[in-house]
């Protein structure tokens, strides 16, 4: 289940249908879809919170538009995913303008896990409202645990999530472009297209009819 409108449902549909398809990754507890093979890297998660902390970064990079999801192990740190959660939203917004926020639900019922949706238009001259950072820190900050910039101009899509001691981060963001095009939706669709493989290493059923 997503926090999609029936208009951005349709959007989603409308995407080539067998261009995009799932990448398991049962050991780090999620599934992710990208429209082509992801390359791999690892980065280095930093914050006032977390003094170090591994990254895992998959990510596809296209004309105009950038796919990523970024997991962090914070395995001894199950039991302050509030607050982990809570802090990388305040970083991240730290990139431009916020234009949406909102509560975002993945898996059905009592397997819900809840997180927060996020958009932003990337912008360099945004006045950081957290001590110590600069709008250079912050998207230093996010060039290490992505790989990517978020340039003036683009719109990011984030969906943050913590679960089992893991921090999500799936992002994707349109470029700027030359002309007047609309944006795609489907950096929309990867920030949705996340789902979680349940404690005891199955999916559910309704992941898998999606």
């Amino acid at each position: 289940m997503r926090p999609m409108s029936l208009m951005i449902a349709a959007a989603w549909i409308a995407l080539a249908p067998g261009s995009w398809k799932e990448y398991p990754q049962p050991e780090l507890g999620f599934v992710v879809e990208f429209p082509t093979d992801p390359t791999t890297s690892t980065g280095n998660y930093r914050t006032g919170l977390v003094a170090s902390a591994p990254a895992h970064i998959f990510a596809v990079k296209e004309e105009h538009a950038v796919y990523v999801a970024t997991v962090v192990d914070l395995l001894d740190r199950k039991e302050e995913g509030a607050t982990l959660l809570g802090e990388a939203e305040s970083t991240i917004s730290q990139l431009g303008d916020v234009t949406s926020i909102s509560t975002s639900r993945v898996e059905p019922g009592r397997a819900a896990i809840y997180g927060r949706f996020m958009m932003i238009n990337c912008r360099r001259g945004r006045v950081t409202d957290q001590l110590g950072q600069t709008a250079d820190t912050v998207r230093t900050w996010f060039k290490n645990i992505t790989g990517a910039d978020c340039p003036d101009g683009s719109r990011l899509m984030v969906n943050l999530f913590f679960n089992r001691g893991r921090l999500y981060m799936i992002q994707g963001i349109n470029l700027p472009t030359t002309d007047d095009a609309p944006s795609s939706p489907a950096a929309l669709r990867f920030s949705n297209s996340v789902s979680f493989f349940a404690a005891d290493g199955t999916r559910n059923f309704a992941d898998t009819f999606r």
